[in-house]
């Protein structure tokens, strides 16, 4: 979550979070990866309109339109529901 808000802060959304983007270390520590599809939104553009990242986890809203921080918390989620099947 931590490493979320520090893109969203800086007007950042990952968009593939998923599983394998998820790494923990030997020590218990979480670590986000894979940050080839990011976009830098602005002020002026707070949402992206195109739709990139893995299917199985993206957002309702990331398929029909334009999609800004919410996508990367809907897909945080998903992979929340994976982990607990």
């Amino acid at each position: 979550l931590q490493a979320l808000d520090f893109l969203h802060s800086n007007q950042v959304i990952h968009r593939d979070v998923k599983s394998s983007s998820i790494l923990l270390g030997m020590d218990g520590s979480v670590r986000l990866d894979d940050f080839g599809l990011c976009a830098q939104l602005s002020p002026e553009q707070d949402k992206q309109s195109s739709m990139v990242g893995t299917a199985h986890g993206m957002a309702p809203a990331g398929s029909s339109g334009a999609h800004g921080p919410r996508v990367d918390i809907w897909s945080l989620g998903m992979v929340a529901v994976e982990k607990v099947e």
